[in-house]
């Protein structure tokens, strides 16, 4: 409910999900980034849809969609109820990195009163521990560069 009720109040929202599924209205950017993910150089793409005045935006990764198509039953975090999968730091590593990179290089033109990119004033909401590294990215990997 917040990100809409922050779009009615005049401002410009994002969201940022993995892409877990096959989202029928969300369509490919086809705007890729590198991201590093422990020792790897990881490319995600972004696809997009706007609904409810936000800009909807899914990190798009095979270590997403695997975890959802055939191999784990639709288990999203762990095999079972507290237990996590092996690579969920280096999966949700990987989405916080994509986040960070979202509002700077997507063009979305979708909303009437906003259009292009949505730089470098923005404001992160981290609200859940998948997105507990975006705070420590921020200072580390873009404050560090005056971003």
């Amino acid at each position: 409910g917040l990100p809409p009720a922050l779009a009615a109040r005049g401002h410009r929202v994002m969201t940022i999900s993995p892409r877990y599924d096959q989202y029928k209205d969300a369509w490919d950017t086809s705007v890729a980034v590198e991201v590093k993910v422990g020792d790897n150089i990881e490319i995600v793409r972004f696809f997009h849809c706007y609904k409810r005045g936000v800009d909807r935006v899914f990190v798009d990764h095979p270590m997403f969609l695997e975890k959802v198509w055939g191999k784990t039953g639709s288990k999203i975090y762990g095999p079972k109820a507290g237990l996590d999968y092996l690579d969920n730091e280096l999966r949700f590593s990987l989405l916080c990195q994509a986040a960070l990179e979202a509002p700077k290089v997507l063009n979305l033109n979708s909303s009437n009163y906003f259009s292009g990119p949505y730089g470098e004033d923005v404001l992160f909401i981290a609200n859940d521990w998948h997105t507990a590294l975006i705070p420590c990215y921020l200072k580390s990997m873009y404050q560090s560069r005056g971003i």
